[in-house]
């Protein structure tokens, strides 16, 4: 149904566990995050990552 499938991003782990629970945080985050992380924009994800009332 949403195929093709493409791989944008990539990790080495230390082992599955570490590599499962990193990828169920990773779901949870928003579009905006996914995608700085995606891009290798890492000021803009720290800057996600703040709560909204810190961000400035």
């Amino acid at each position: 149904m949403r195929l093709p499938v493409e791989l944008v991003f990539s990790q080495e782990m230390p082992d599955k566990n570490q590599a499962y629970l990193i990828e169920q945080q990773i779901k949870k985050w928003s579009r905006a995050k996914k995608e700085a992380l995606i891009n290798g924009k890492w000021d803009l994800l720290k800057y996600l990552a703040k709560k909204p009332k810190f961000r400035k």
